[in-house]
């Protein structure tokens, strides 16, 4: 299978994608327990862009992003976003129209980060993380080749066409045969545990991508609960920050 690379494709930037970071999170929103709904509500209410999580002391020179998936209610990302703000490095969360195509979105997200980048110059390293969809997103970045040092992390990512994208964005083929610029890690959830995936029959995750390095996640957590497709975001940060 080859990449197919498109040259007729002209995308054009709304206002709004083209915004760097419009509306700055507070990290004191962010609450987890009995307040986890209405943080994830208050992430998923952001307009698109890529938007930084105020927080003290925080530093410049390692930056994570966090890129939410297909219908997102934000609340997923909670318990990982306090995760890298007590780390403290800069944080920040990209909201993005989940209806662009896979190409597009990855687009404009590096139209974002080149920004980012410029704006930035004390920048030396990125962590790309992305759930879900948004692990498409995240893996178009792959064979980019000017971001600098940059690490793509897969989490639960349906990087295998499936049957509903195939329909709305007929040129996506999927990742077997990108080039890896940057270093790329798939965690994979466990497909029978995955609510998104279980009734499938095949595994969107299952792809060999050159280069890339594999994580498989525990069927649970060391308490016994299903680990599933929105909680693989909290078990990928606490096993990332051990």
């Amino acid at each position: 299978m080859k990449r197919l690379i498109s040259y007729s494709i002209i995308i054009i930037f709304s206002f709004h994608s083209q915004r760097l970071c419009s509306q700055p999170i507070n990290s004191k929103f962010l609450g987890l327990g009995e307040r986890i709904f209405s943080s994830g509500q208050y992430l998923i209410d952001r307009e698109y862009g890529l938007h930084p999580i105020t927080f003290e002391e925080d530093q410049i020179d390692t930056v994570f992003i966090a890129v939410h998936g297909y219908r997102s209610r934000g609340y997923e990302w909670v318990h990982a976003l306090k995760k890298i703000t007590a780390s403290k490095n800069k944080t920040y969360f990209y909201r993005w129209d989940w209806n662009q195509c896979p190409k597009e979105a990855g687009s404009i997200l590096y139209a974002n980060i080149k920004k980012l980048l410029k704006s930035n110059p004390q920048i030396q390293h990125i962590n790309i993380f992305g759930h879900s969809y948004g692990a498409s997103i995240v893996t178009e970045l792959g064979d980019k080749s000017d971001l600098g040092s940059v690490d793509i992390h897969s989490i639960a990512g349906a990087l295998v066409p499936m049957k509903r994208l195939k329909k709305r964005c007929p040129d996506f083929i999927g990742y077997e045969d990108i080039k890896l610029s940057y270093r790329h890690f798939q965690w994979r959830t466990v497909k029978k545990q995955d609510g998104a995936f279980k009734r499938m029959d095949f595994d969107p995750q299952l792809v060999d991508i050159s280069g890339s390095s594999v994580i498989s996640l525990p069927p649970v957590f060391k308490d016994g609960k299903r680990l599933g497709h929105n909680r693989s975001i909290e078990w990928v940060f606490n096993k990332y920050f051990e």
